[in-house]
């Protein structure tokens, strides 16, 4: 008999509790963050949110759009994978890609949907792990950088109402927004436009002591780009179409919710009202940005409109919510179809995070003496 068995199966009881226990609570958060929102609805709010009267058909119009905007981010990510060289269908894509929203959304980290595309990929591709990580980065920098691009046409073009701090806040908004940009443009103008000078300072980078391997592993397959340049272009130019039709679809929230005599913010005050909120809420604190997204919405309603609206930002950005929670469940049905070979992959993602966060606990722990 082996002694250290029962230890053993003690140690996979363990284990098996605690990822259980992990994954409920991933799926707790977001139910949590939501009834938060729900009970610091004011009555007046409640009674704008139930009882007066809604158009239907401008609200499923919404939801229409917010499809139209994720199934774009889809398709950008499948045009960059292959980019890399690694073959991927569009059916593939929007699988891979509604199953990383799903975990996106009811996680804050431990397995996003963008570690679990990864993974999925290097799996299917064994030798194509930097590539992939590479495709996955990428993607979620496109995105941004269409994120903020709009932020700083919108405030550039647009006058919002605002004084005082508000009026800083907006213009400490629109500073930290543009130098993103600038620092964005160039990284990205270096890496896919840049020829030879680029490729002689990554060489020299790659005889550094330290960092030379890192150098090494990344800038080859984000140079891959400069053999792609209109897929690049085309997946920049898709992230201002994501951008923009979650500002559509919020704005056809707000005219369902609210009649004309509320004076709603226009279309135009979304293009800025939406952006910067969406930007705010890309900070991972929370999942799927819910809570962050409903303050900044809430804030800018008041600040941005030149004609005071009598719209709830809480309440447009609530709705919002239950129409990001309605693209989830695709990602659901996604996963209940899933085959053997993404389940394990998403196994392996769950494996790849508890590691980094036992790693990350034990370094926190002192040295045993």
């Amino acid at each position: 008999m082996n002694p250290t068995a029962p230890d053993s199966d003690v140690q996979v009881g363990a284990g098996r509790a605690k990822r259980i226990a992990m994954t409920l609570v991933k799926f707790a958060i977001p139910a949590a963050i939501l009834a938060f929102l729900l009970w610091k609805i004011t009555p007046e709010q409640w009674e704008q949110l139930t009882s007066q009267p809604k158009n239907y058909p401008l609200l499923a119009a919404a939801l229409l759009v917010a499809l139209a905007a994720m199934s774009l981010s889809f398709v950008r990510w499948c045009v960059l994978v292959r980019c890399q060289g690694i073959p991927l269908s569009m059916l593939e894509a929007f699988r891979l890609g509604a199953i990383g929203y799903l975990f996106s959304f009811v996680s804050a980290g431990s397995v996003g949907g963008d570690l679990f595309k990864a993974i999925f990929l290097a799996r299917r591709s064994p030798g194509k792990r930097v590539e992939a990580v590479a495709s996955v980065v990428v993607d979620r920098g496109s995105g941004l950088y269409g994120l903020v691009l709009i932020v700083c046409v919108a405030l550039l073009v647009t006058a919002p109402h605002a004084e005082g701090e508000d009026a800083e806040r907006l213009q400490s908004i629109g500073r930290i927004s543009t130098g993103l940009l600038l620092v964005g443009s160039v990284v990205l103008a270096g890496l896919v436009l840049g020829g030879k000078p680029i490729d002689r300072m990554l060489k020299w980078l790659e005889s550094l002591p330290g960092v030379g391997a890192v150098v090494a592993r990344v800038a080859e397959p984000l140079r891959s780009f400069h053999a792609h340049p209109w897929g690049f272009l085309l997946s920049l130019v898709m992230s201002v179409g994501v951008q923009s039709m979650m500002a559509i679809s919020m704005y056809l929230i707000c005219r369902g919710m609210y009649s004309a005599e509320a004076n709603p913010p226009t279309l135009v005050e979304h293009f800025v009202i939406v952006p910067v909120g969406m930007l705010a809420s890309a900070i991972p604190i929370a999942p799927g940005g819910m809570g962050v997204l409903e303050a900044i919405i809430d804030w800018m309603y008041r600040v941005v409109p030149l004609v005071p609206t009598q719209a709830s930002g809480t309440v447009v950005a609530l709705v919002f919510e239950i129409v990001k929670i309605a693209m989830a469940v695709l990602g659901v049905l996604f996963y209940w179809t899933a085959g053997r070979e993404i389940k394990r992959s998403l196994e392996a993602a769950e494996q790849e995070a508890l590691a980094a966060e036992q790693a990350s606990e034990n370094d926190g722990e002192p040295a045993a003496e």
